[in-house]
Parts: structure tokens; C-alpha cells; sequence
């Protein structure tokens, strides 16, 4: 599986919700609530941001929710997934991407 919607599907959405606005199942039991994911192009002067993104997915955030970190770090899980290690960085983009097609305008 390497398609961003359907890893949005399976790994973004019990928080984030599955309209991207922040309001998955998960959202309620968390310290801090996860943000809207289709205004960050909006919330950046009208650009996307690609790289703070994909930083985000490999990296993690330094935001704290459940008395850590707030998401967990998807770059090692989506490279475990294999069949190939590189499929994670594929992964990354195309969710990348997947996220960039929700913003609103």
C-alpha cells in the first residue's frame, strides 16, 4: 500500500478525522487536540508546505498530547512496511501529496 489516501485511511484518520479537520475518533482522548489538516496550505501564506510535512511524517512533532509526543514518527513505520525500505520514503510523498489535495481554498 503506498497510496496517500489510503494511508491517510489507516494512519492519519482516527485522529485527524477523515475529512482532515481534526475531529477522527481518537481525537477526544488526547491531551491536546490534533490540529486540521486542510488549512495548513491556507495557514502558510497560500503554499503548502511540502517540506515541513514531510519533515513532520519522518521526524515526528515536538507538540505534546499524550504527555509526549503528539503523533507518532510514520517515516520508520512506513519503511518496516515493506516489501522494500524505499517504499517508505514513496509513502511519505504520496501522503504528502494526498494532504496537499484536501486544502481548502
Amino acid at each position: 500500500m503506498v497510496q496517500g489516501a489510503l494511508l491517510y485511511r489507516n494512519y492519519c484518520a482516527t485522529c485527524h478525522g477523515m475529512a482532515g479537520k481534526g475531529n477522527g475518533p481518537a481525537a477526544p482522548a488526547l491531551k491536546t487536540a490534533p490540529p486540521g489538516l486542510t488549512m495548513m496550505a491556507k495557514n502558510n501564506g497560500g503554499k503548502f508546505p511540502d517540506l515541513k510535512v514531510m519533515h513532520i511524517l519522518e521526524n515526528g512533532t515536538d507538540l505534546a498530547a499524550h504527555g509526549s509526543k503528539d503523533m507518532p514518527v510514520w517515516g520508520p513505520v512506513f519503511r518496516r512496511m515493506g516489501p522494500d525500505r524505499n517504499l517508505g520514503h514513496l509513502r511519505q510523498v504520496n501522503l504528502t501529496a494526498y494532504l496537499k489535495s484536501i486544502q481548502e481554498k
